[in-house]
């Protein structure tokens, strides 16, 4: 025969359901949710995070994670100061500018994703072009706020050139590479492994395609990595602790499994072409991320005299009167001790 349920019967079965419950609960609520935006549309590059996402690091690492794609790293700096983002992946040698005339919402780098900057002029071989005198003269489509182009002055001061002698075109993000692809530009300025490839998406032959990548002219830049307001970081270092460890389970989940990263990606894209992607991971792989550097000592390791140096020509071509340390704009107390991603 059953029993009516009696008022200790309910309130019994509701607390032990509430143990039983309580670990789930205390898991879910524990894990602290982080907004991160990354420098551009969806690229090879992301793959990293969104393999992450998909397979469990970051919830793993007790944090809840959106990512949003980005508008450039100079929009995303600008968003990740005014607290729209906690987390953004962006060119860090803008944030020496971006600190310099923001000391009240200054940002650090915690984590240096490309040993070797892969900002870089690009142009069909076609132009002519074989050095950096060789623009000018020329025309160059650029997008406004995108690092490649926040950055030309250094390469431009590096190599001599007369700026009044070139011709810079500002156009939208989707336009900049199409210019040089129908020959409306002689060259544009972008990272090379994404307007190389997105070129040869147009029907460009690689092969066709020349670029002067700005590591190999004279400025030795790190390049983008995950940057947050400091404030934040010093507020909240196990969430930023627990990003960097996922980021770094994701890359070496991409590094080993390209497909699987780019089926991630298409995800979050339907768009993008899955091969075209790998081609441009294998690109990032050869000139900006799988450097001897980090073949040898791991992701973000960062050279101080380097780092410094690099740091004096964005100064100077910024005609930013001040010479910080490393310090300033980069730390590496998030960092795990292993590092290494192959």
């Amino acid at each position: 025969m059953m029993r009516a349920p009696t008022r200790r019967s309910v309130l019994s079965t509701g607390l032990a359901a509430g143990i039983l419950a309580a670990p789930g609960v205390r898991a879910q609520a524990a894990r602290r949710r982080v907004r991160f935006c990354l420098d551009w549309t969806w690229q090879s590059a992301h793959s990293a995070w969104t393999l992450a996402a998909d397979r469990g690091f970051f919830s793993e690492a007790g944090i809840d994670v959106q990512i949003d794609r980005g508008f450039g790293s100079g929009d995303t700096m600008t968003k990740v100061a005014a607290g729209t983002y906690d987390i953004g992946f962006a060119d860090t040698n803008l944030l020496l500018k971006f600190n310099h005339e923001n000391p009240t919402a200054q940002l650090t780098s915690v984590f240096i994703l490309y040993d070797a900057s892969p900002n870089a002029a690009i142009f069909l071989k076609s132009s002519g072009i074989t050095k950096p005198k060789d623009l000018e003269g020329r025309k160059i489509s650029v997008t406004d706020g995108e690092g490649t182009r926040l950055l030309f002055p250094i390469f431009a001061r590096a190599n001599q050139l007369d700026m009044s002698k070139i011709e810079l075109l500002s156009v939208t993000a989707q336009l900049r590479d199409t210019m040089v692809v129908q020959r409306r530009a002689d060259a544009t300025l972008g990272f090379l492994t994404t307007t190389a490839l997105n070129m040869v998406g147009a029907g460009v032959p690689r092969g066709d395609i020349g670029w002067l990548q700005y590591n190999s002219w004279g400025v030795a830049l790190y390049s983008s990595g995950l940057v947050v307001r400091k404030d934040y970081a010093e507020r909240n270092p196990e969430a930023v602790s627990a990003f960097i460890a996922a980021t770094i389970r994701g890359l070496r989940a991409m590094l080993a499994d390209p497909v699987a990263a780019m089926a991630s990606l298409k995800r979050r894209e339907a768009l993008i072409d899955e091969a075209i992607e790998i081609s441009r991971n294998e690109l990032i792989n050869e000139v900006a991320l799988l450097t001897a550097n980090v073949r040898a000592n791991g992701v973000s390791t960062v050279d101080r005299a380097r780092f410094e140096a690099s740091a004096a020509q964005v100064a100077e071509a910024f005609q930013i009167p001040i010479r910080p340390p490393m310090d300033f704009t980069y730390t590496d107390r998030f960092l795990p001790a292993d590092r290494k991603i192959i």
